[in-house]
């Protein structure tokens, strides 16, 4: 018998009964970061939380609601990821995580590794990611999205420059392809009419296997050129684009109210219930930084919405 693409192994791990799934949420906290080990060594940190997540149907309406139940930290619902390499000073700034087969991925957007999880709290270095095509600059890739397309797991960053609009795709050996992605963010920027002096922030894609389509849910979105204070305050993004393969047909939702200073730093698909989603909401605002969790359906429809689960930044969540 034929193994399920790992895309669609994914999205089938839970049936449409499922009504209970555990998360896995990991930190970005930038600067942060930096720690000293007992030894004197200098490391850097990240927290890796689980919580739970239900499903819950309103038994006269019929409406589906989600529910986020916290682990608490005595009872390993909190853990810490140690790691030793670092670029300019920083490190383990990780910006996503996707369960690729068994083995639960994350991302260091500063250095370019990509990094397994094992034993909830160990890291196993896989491969490090450049910018750009990899052949132009000896710097760390920033991933920011990463999702899974057939066999292939695709890693993808902000899209503001040229560096940013390359892709890497791994195959399950960690063999790597760079693709340039110019065209696909151009026709993003097109959909959202962002037009020449503006820009798009992306932290968050999926790819929908049974749709055929890309979800993109941008984290700014702005039709001005970059000025940090008001993209930190007043860009935060609403809306979902949902493309066909190579881009040429978008459309857009916009899902909830507009918070302008909350943007989406990663979403995911829910196993067993592949129209609906879980998401991820930063604030970093100078050094107020806080993470919200809500979830939502692609009609547009909100099925949580925003909650607090921590003052620090969060841009990773994936389903356990």
């Amino acid at each position: 018998m034929s193994r399920k693409p790992a895309d669609i192994a994914r999205l089938e791990r839970y049936g449409p009964d499922t009504s209970e799934y555990t998360l896995a949420i990991i930190t970005d906290e930038d600067h942060a970061a930096q720690i000293q080990l007992e030894d004197g060594q200098v490391a850097w940190r990240s927290t890796l939380r689980y919580d739970k997540l239900y499903r819950e149907t309103d038994p006269d309406t019929g409406k589906v609601r989600y529910r986020l139940e916290e682990i608490p930290a005595h009872q390993s619902g909190e853990h810490q990821l140690i790691s030793l390499i670092a670029e300019g000073g920083r490190g383990a700034e990780f910006s996503e995580l996707v369960l690729f087969g068994q083995r639960l991925i994350t991302f260091d957007d500063r250095t370019g590794l990509v990094c397994e999880i094992r034993n909830e709290n160990q890291l196993i270095p896989r491969h490090i990611l450049m910018t750009g095509s990899g052949d132009e600059a000896f710097k760390g890739f920033k991933s920011e999205w990463a999702t899974l397309k057939g066999d292939q797991m695709i890693v993808g960053s902000h899209g503001k420059n040229a560096r940013e609009e390359w892709i890497k795709v791994l195959d399950r050996n960690y063999a790597l392809e760079s693709v340039d992605w110019h065209q696909y963010y151009q026709n993003m920027r097109t959909a959202l009419g962002v037009g020449e002096q503006g820009y798009v922030t992306h932290e968050a894609a999926e790819w929908h296997p049974y749709r055929n389509q890309w979800l993109f849910f941008p984290r700014k979105i702005s039709t001005t050129p970059f000025d940090e204070p008001v993209d930190e305050q007043e860009r935060g993004g609403n809306t979902l684009i949902m493309a066909n393969p190579d881009f040429t047909d978008i459309r857009t939702l916009e899902i909830g109210p507009r918070t302008p200073d909350r943007g989406i730093s990663s979403f995911k698909l829910i196993p067993g219930h592949p129209s609906e989603c879980i998401g991820l909401k930063s604030v970093e605002i100078g050094d107020r930084t806080e993470t919200y969790l809500f979830c939502f359906d692609l009609e547009g429809n909100l099925l949580q919405e925003d909650t607090l689960i921590g003052r620090y930044k969060c841009e990773g969540v994936e389903i356990l």
